[in-house]
Protein backbone atom coordinates (compact mmCIF):
# COMPACT_ATOMS: atom_id res chain seq x y z
CA UNK A 1 0.00 0.00 0.00
CA UNK A 2 3.00 2.00 0.60
CA UNK A 3 4.37 1.61 -2.59
CA UNK A 4 1.21 2.46 -4.22
CA UNK A 5 0.74 5.82 -2.73
CA UNK A 6 4.48 6.51 -3.61
CA UNK A 7 3.91 5.81 -7.42
CA UNK A 8 0.59 7.84 -6.82
CA UNK A 9 2.91 10.95 -5.70
CA UNK A 10 5.64 9.89 -8.01
CA UNK A 11 2.89 10.58 -10.95
CA UNK A 12 1.06 13.23 -9.70
CA UNK A 13 4.55 14.95 -9.48
CA UNK A 14 5.02 14.58 -13.49
CA UNK A 15 1.96 15.37 -14.19
CA UNK A 16 2.54 18.58 -12.21
CA UNK A 17 6.20 19.23 -14.19
CA UNK A 18 5.10 17.94 -17.36
CA UNK A 19 1.88 20.53 -17.30
CA UNK A 20 4.48 23.14 -15.92
CA UNK A 21 6.75 22.36 -19.14
CA UNK A 22 4.22 22.69 -21.52
CA UNK A 23 2.90 26.24 -20.38
CA UNK A 24 7.27 27.38 -20.66
CA UNK A 25 7.23 26.12 -24.24
CA UNK A 26 3.65 26.90 -25.50
CA UNK A 27 5.38 30.79 -24.08
CA UNK A 28 8.51 30.35 -25.25
CA UNK A 29 7.52 29.23 -29.21
CA UNK A 30 4.77 32.60 -28.60
CA UNK A 31 8.25 34.44 -28.01
CA UNK A 32 9.92 33.00 -31.35
CA UNK A 33 6.98 33.47 -33.21
CA UNK A 34 6.96 37.57 -32.40
CA UNK A 35 10.75 37.38 -33.08
CA UNK A 36 10.20 35.21 -36.54
CA UNK A 37 7.60 37.94 -37.49
CA UNK A 38 9.53 40.80 -36.91
CA UNK A 39 12.72 39.60 -38.70
CA UNK A 40 10.44 38.62 -41.53
CA UNK A 41 9.34 42.51 -41.69
CA UNK A 42 12.78 43.62 -41.28
CA UNK A 43 13.90 41.63 -44.21
CA UNK A 44 11.13 42.68 -46.32
CA UNK A 45 11.82 46.59 -45.10
CA UNK A 46 15.71 45.74 -46.41
CA UNK A 47 14.28 44.38 -49.54
CA UNK A 48 12.41 46.80 -50.74
CA UNK A 49 15.06 49.54 -50.30
CA UNK A 50 17.82 47.16 -51.83
CA UNK A 51 15.29 47.14 -54.69
CA UNK A 52 14.74 50.50 -54.71
CA UNK A 53 18.26 51.57 -54.93
CA UNK A 54 19.31 49.08 -57.56
CA UNK A 55 16.40 50.41 -59.71
CA UNK A 56 18.44 54.13 -58.80
CA UNK A 57 21.77 53.14 -59.55
CA UNK A 58 20.15 51.48 -63.01
CA UNK A 59 18.87 54.53 -64.07
CA UNK A 60 21.71 56.90 -63.00
CA UNK A 61 24.25 54.14 -65.02
CA UNK A 62 21.82 54.17 -68.04
CA UNK A 63 21.74 57.98 -67.92
CA UNK A 64 25.53 58.33 -68.15
CA UNK A 65 25.49 56.23 -70.79
CA UNK A 66 23.08 58.81 -72.81
CA UNK A 67 24.57 61.62 -72.18
CA UNK A 68 28.48 59.78 -73.15
CA UNK A 69 26.70 58.45 -76.78
CA UNK A 70 24.82 61.90 -77.09
CA UNK A 71 28.14 63.81 -76.41
CA UNK A 72 29.93 61.98 -78.65
CA UNK A 73 27.74 61.42 -81.48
Amino acid sequence: MDQQMSDHNKLAELEVKTETHLAQCEERWKTNFHRLDNIDTNLQRIETRTIALGGAIILFLAGCIVTVLTTIG
